[in-house]
């Protein structure tokens, strides 16, 4: 045999011994346009044939544009369907509001959120879909064709919410320069609720209006059923569009892409997307990216967590540098305003200097005054904004400004908190639960001196109790029982009788519960989507624990392991 003969045979030979692995497929890309200076979202669905998980990276061929691909964030799927007659085609009876309605299947909508843009807005969302909230409970109440898709109401009338309001969040990358993202509604600035909004194209007057938090990856053509459903002159659907089902789920083949552009518009470049799963599978797609004019005058927004001076002792001052961000490169303008009558009687001596599109803020307290004096600050790209207010334009009117109130206090210390995670299984009520050790830096204050508010991240939130331990520092407990697993914020707010606050956040981990199955010769595990970082372990004496060697597969809500080896003579426990 000559050696081009056993070359062939050895290829052979290797071909049926170790088949090659179907590489991963990225679906079509379409051509994209980016506001010049701004920045665009595009959604990235791929396929992995052999289970693995994907890896993207991604390169433009110009330093014009430059992408991002947007990592280490959560994904939320939920479940649509619509009423309909009991005999209608694929007519079946689900739960909804306390009892049933007959309904025809709609599809699934599954979302990236962006943790890293809008952290509070994220957990909000995180506790309140492991508690329930939005599982057979919301609709879509309002559908605008070429417009939005709103929801999330458990009232079901776009009026109610959760037990509690919170502020926006804003970042100069999150434009509504996209198609499907994903959008807290509100009735005000910083009223934020449950109550989340999907887009149909652009919509870049929304800027900075409303906290962008996600983007839709798969289920745009639900977005479009749902925006093409009949509704009545309220915008309201004629036949309920309903939420059956929410949660978190892992991904392992989808991402987020931030393309963000030069200032010049007509700037083109490929930008190629790579796919990898670690095992040898890689795929690249590519599209073009262009930038256009952008005519849309974007309205500031005030930096957060730049307000750190907020405590001092009697006669003292408080000086802050207030920052804003205008991503459309306007002037901006700032208007101080008493945010109570304690600031406007005991604060007039406080100072509020521009400086080159900042703002210093010297808050002065009257002589030995003790309390705490909240301002209000705006910022607007409008130098007689103030006028509008002054003249009593309705608030409708009033150029575009972004808000915030900070309140300062004096005559008081600064809290140092520390949060305490706790495990606690389900259905099961706990009064004494540690959540936070703080001080004042005064070691015999008294515990009566503090009270405290612990939002339990599932829509309920009451008072904690506050006592001393032996090392002099505070304890905060509290009593509260999870009915659903899931992974909770906990938000522990601490206040002085003085004023001083901090605000503590602590994660309540109430594990999922494993369920067994058996599907044709094959066992089944599964525990909830929501869980995926948790890992199945088996053993067959209950000391040596070894993970499961199959990957989980994501079935509907559930993550699921088949193996014919699952037998009866073993033990699953889930670990993190």
């Amino acid at each position: 045999m000559n050696r081009g003969k056993i070359l062939n045979a050895v290829w052979l030979f290797l071909a049926f011994a170790f088949p090659l692995l179907a590489t991963p497929v990225i679906d079509p890309i379409n051509n994209a346009t980016i506001p010049a200076g701004k920045s665009l979202i595009i959604p990235i669905t791929a396929t992995s044939p052999n289970g693995r998980p994907l890896a993207f990276t991604a390169s433009s061929s110009t330093n014009r544009i430059t992408v991002m691909v947007n990592t280490n964030n959560s994904f939320w799927k939920m479940s649509v369907v619509q009423a309909a007659p009991s005999n209608a085609p694929g007519a079946f009876l689900t739960p909804f509001h306390g009892g049933t309605t007959s309904v025809t299947n709609v599809g699934d909508l599954t979302f990236m959120l962006f943790r890293d843009v809008a952290p509070v807005t994220v957990n909000v969302i995180q506790g309140l879909t492991q508690a329930g909230f939005y599982t057979t409970n919301t609709i879509f109440h309002r559908v605008v064709p070429g417009f939005v898709i709103q929801g999330g109401d458990p009232g079901t009338n776009g009026l109610g919410g959760p037990s509690f309001n919170y502020d926006d969040e804003f970042n100069a990358s999150a434009i509504f320069s996209g198609n499907g993202q994903l959008a807290l509604a509100n009735s005000g600035k910083d009223t934020d609720g449950s109550q989340f909004f999907i887009t149909a194209g652009p919509q870049r007057f929304l800027d900075f209006g409303y906290t962008l938090f996600g983007q839709l990856l798969r289920g745009f053509n639900v977005l479009t059923n749902v925006l093409n459903t009949p509704a009545d002159t309220n915008s309201r659907p004629r036949a309920d569009v309903i939420i059956t089902q929410a949660s978190f789920v892992p991904d392992t083949t989808d991402t987020i892409l931030t393309l963000t552009g030069t200032n010049l518009a007509g700037v083109a470049g490929i930008i190629s997307v790579i796919a990898d799963d670690g095992a040898g599978g890689r795929t690249t797609n590519s599209f073009t990216a262009a930038t256009v004019t952008d005519t849309q005058d974007d309205q500031p927004f005030i930096n957060g967590n730049i307000i750190t001076n907020v405590v001092a002792p009697v006669n003292s001052r408080l000086t802050n540098l207030l920052t804003a961000t205008d991503i459309s490169g306007d002037a901006l303008y700032w208007f101080p305003y008493y945010g109570d009558d304690n600031a406007a009687a005991y604060g007039t001596n406080s100072i509020f200097n521009p400086i080159n599109g900042q703002l210093q803020c010297i808050v002065v307290p009257n002589s030995n005054y003790v309390g705490s004096l909240s301002f209000t600050l705006i910022v607007s790209a409008n130098p007689q904004w103030n006028l509008y207010v002054a003249y009593g334009y309705p608030s409708s009117a009033w150029p575009p400004y972004d808000e915030e109130t900070y309140t300062f206090t004096f005559g008081d210390t600064a809290f140092t908190a520390v949060a305490t995670n706790f495990t606690i299984p389900a259905m099961t009520s706990f009064t004494n639960q540690l959540l936070a050790t703080f001080t004042n830096g005064i070691p015999d204050s008294s515990a009566t001196n503090f009270t405290t508010i612990i939002n339990w991240g599932d829509n309920l939130i009451n008072h904690g109790i506050i006592t001393t331990n032996l090392s002099g520092w505070k304890e905060v407990r509290g009593a509260h029982t999870y009915p659903h697993p899931g992974n909770y914020p906990v938000y522990v707010t601490i206040q002085s009788s003085v004023g001083a606050s901090t605000t503590v956040i602590a994660t309540a981990n109430v594990p999922p519960t494993l369920n067994f199955g058996r599907m044709q010769t094959n066992n089944l595990v599964r525990w909830p989507a929501w869980a995926s970082a948790y890992q199945l372990q088996s053993s067959t004496d209950l000391m040596n624990w070894q993970a499961t060697t199959n990957l989980p597969a994501l079935v509907g809500y559930e993550n699921v392991v088949t193996n014919k080896s699952l037998d009866s003579t073993r033990f699953f426990r889930l670990k993190q």
